[in-house]
């Protein structure tokens, strides 16, 4: 059919085009946060990208475009999006200067940095909390004795300081392998003062039932 090799050159040819404009347009993790921070549309990215590239392309010679092209389809080199930008335009390559690093870099740099101290402080957070409950298991008997204490005054601010102190000791426990023998053990208080409503309605609302 007349015409039908030049409409599906011209097709491949768009393809090829887009694809560039969106390998251009696929951003890192922190240069999409900036884009987003500067409110840049996703979209008009990539009809920038597509619009400045469209008519340029096809100038490029066959194994420059094809090298280029296959370079940004494997996305193995953010560069080369502007780098095929730089060549398309016919500005000289940008010269590397050593120690020196591009703003993707930085914000890939910073990135990388916020989240090793984000983990940092939760593996510090973490093991403080270990430390602590590992402590409060090994007092387990004293604030079992103080619990019952304040249970035995039989007076509301009591009763709410005894189950702060069961609560803590639940976790402690848990932490340290004991948490059937704190059951066991609340169970028995629960028993001995079931006629204290007030108590064992605190004792349900913190899910302390034995």
């Amino acid at each position: 059919m007349p015409g039908t090799g030049v409409a599906v050159w011209e097709d491949r040819r768009l393809v090829r085009s887009s694809t560039a404009a969106l390998a251009i347009c696929r951003l890192t993790a922190p240069q999409r946060a900036l884009a987003d921070f500067l409110r840049v549309d996703a979209d008009l990215l990539a009809v920038a990208a597509k619009k400045e590239l469209a008519p340029l392309i096809p100038v490029l010679p066959e194994k420059e475009k094809k090298d280029l092209l296959l370079r940004l389809a494997l996305g193995d080199e953010p560069q080369s999006g502007a780098e095929l930008l730089r060549r398309l335009r016919g500005e000289p390559p940008v010269a590397t200067v050593p120690g020196q690093r591009s703003v993707a870099e930085l914000l890939d740099a910073a990135h990388t940095l916020a989240t090793d101290r984000r983990q940092r402080a939760e593996r510090v957070r973490v093991e403080a909390r270990a430390e602590k409950l590992t402590a409060l298991a090994a007092d387990e008997e004293a604030i079992w004795r103080e619990a019952e204490h304040h249970v035995a005054r039989k007076q509301t601010a009591r009763y709410d300081t005894a189950v702060t102190l069961l609560v803590q000791l639940r976790y402690a426990c848990d932490h340290v392998g004991r948490g059937l023998e704190f059951r066991q053990r609340l169970a028995a208080l629960r028993d001995d003062h079931r006629h204290l409503p007030g108590l064992l309605r605190r004792l349900d609302d913190r899910a302390l039932r034995g």
